[in-house]
């Protein structure tokens, strides 16, 4: 898995420095630590909207016994989608 990061700059006010300055300083955070928090947790509520659906067992088994054939190199290349009907 590769993790991309990104740098994001932006321009506050003085009066916008200051007002998150005031909260951050009640979480033990600067503005620039509590703005990261801010977007985590904007992040993480939106993450929490996707729904999910639970996998029957046999489903459950059938995908981990998937991803050890691949993490042990014992799945076939594919050219093509066309690959798939083998």
């Amino acid at each position: 898995m590769c993790l991309l990061m990104y740098k994001i700059q932006i321009t506050l006010t003085p009066e916008e420095v200051h007002a998150l300055s005031l909260k951050g300083k009640r979480l033990g955070h600067d503005v620039t630590k509590y703005v990261k928090f801010l977007i985590t947790k904007e992040a993480y509520s939106i993450v929490e909207e996707i729904p999910t659906l639970d996998m029957s067992v046999v489903t459950e088994k059938k995908v981990e016994y998937a991803i050890r054939s691949h993490k042990e190199k014992k799945t076939p290349k594919m050219a093509s989608v066309n690959d798939l009907e083998r």
